[in-house]
């Protein structure tokens, strides 16, 4: 069995806010329709900030999902924020904003949480679990470099650097790519089924996302070069108990991959090609196996690097890290400091922060 997760945020640090109501028509909508109206189940995790922009048609047609048993809405912080960078109280500020919101708007009480960028902290699950979780979503390869916990001394390489070359358009397009292919189906053989039990402040169930897995997906849905739903399928056979899918819902009908949009119909294609039976990610089986998770995210390198290193992120951490009211969640968004964001995205935040900074509302 399997399952899959989509993952929506119109924060989105690319998107430009003037085409939030086109990626609720192009992607939103129809992924999510597509998928009841298939009987998939799958787990639904949108910021409690992005519910504002939806739709009442589509907040009825996720309940209708809930109720049905087809999606199981988790939790995540209000503003993507990435919860290491912020101090404690702004952690569980997070938290709970969203929790309380999906409480009111779908009358569920979510019980799994979905990090932002999948960026994690040992002492996150204390606090996710006083906050009635009870299981995380987070970085299945971050599992596997914990084993050393200085990246000073010994830093993480990225497991297929070939294909993120290729996918940033550097060197020889087409070589870097088939050799990323080979790293990609290497790195699949790293990955296992089940849940884990992180060793953590207050220990905690957690579901491994694995990139590679998700990549395979992407690419034979998307029918990239030398891929195919069949050959994605040919691949993944034999890999049971893992998430499928497990990253952002804005890749199917509005954003494209390298040129690739991807379509819901096509994982359809692709689930029935591997015979497998879909469960929501709260269903997969424990694992019986124990980690210590080190600090983390899902970056190539697993570091928080992305979001701390460029100057005008620092800056911004550094001024939102005190800040209180409803002013410091936006001040806080993580796509204002993200992969590669718009000017009125990071704007957005340095707005926030001087309102918050000026007691505006």
């Amino acid at each position: 069995m399997h399952a899959l997760v989509f993952h929506g945020n119109l924060q989105y640090a690319e998107i430009p806010k003037g085409e939030i109501s086109k990626v609720i028509e192009k992607s939103y909508l129809p992924t999510i329709r597509g998928l009841l109206k298939s009987e998939i189940p799958f787990a639904l995790n949108i910021t409690g900030f992005s519910l504002q922009f939806l739709p009442q048609e589509l907040i009825n047609t996720v309940k209708e999902g809930i109720e049905s048993a087809l999606i199981e809405i988790t939790g995540t912080a209000y503003t993507h924020a990435i919860l290491p960078l912020l101090s404690l109280d702004r952690v569980e500020a997070q938290v709970m904003k969203d929790r309380t919101l999906k409480e009111e708007i779908f009358e569920v009480s979510p019980k799994t949480f979905w990090l932002p960028e999948l960026a994690y902290d040992p002492i996150i699950p204390a606090i996710l679990k006083d906050c009635g979780y009870e299981e995380v979503f987070i970085d299945g390869e971050a599992l596997l470099f914990s084993d050393h916990l200085n990246s000073e001394i010994k830093p993480i390489k990225p497991l297929y650097p070939h294909l993120i070359k290729a996918q940033r358009g550097e060197g020889l397009l087409y070589l870097n790519y088939l050799r990323g292919l080979g790293e990609l189906k290497k790195a699949l053989k790293l990955t296992f089924g089940g849940k884990v039990t992180l060793k953590a402040v207050k220990n905690m169930v957690a579901i491994p996302v694995w990139v590679a897995v998700n990549t395979t997906v992407m690419l034979g849905i998307g029918a990239f070069p030398l891929m195919g739903g069949k050959k994605a399928a040919k691949w993944l056979r034999g890999m049971d108990n893992i998430l499928l899918y497990g990253t952002d819902i804005e890749f199917f009908g509005y954003r494209d991959l390298a040129g690739h949009t991807l379509e819901v119909g096509k994982i359809v294609e692709l689930i029935e090609e591997l015979n497998t039976r879909i469960v929501l990610p709260s269903r997969l089986k424990h694992s019986g196996k124990e980690f210590y998770l080190r600090t983390s995210s899902w970056a190539p390198d697993k570091s928080l690097n992305i979001w701390i290193k460029d100057e005008g992120n620092r800056r911004l951490n550094m001024l939102s890290y005190d800040l209180k009211g409803e002013n410091a969640f936006l001040a806080e968004n993580s796509d204002a400091r993200g992969w590669e964001p718009l000017a009125e995205r990071r704007l957005d935040a340095f707005r926030a922060v001087y309102k918050a900074w000026r007691g505006e509302k």
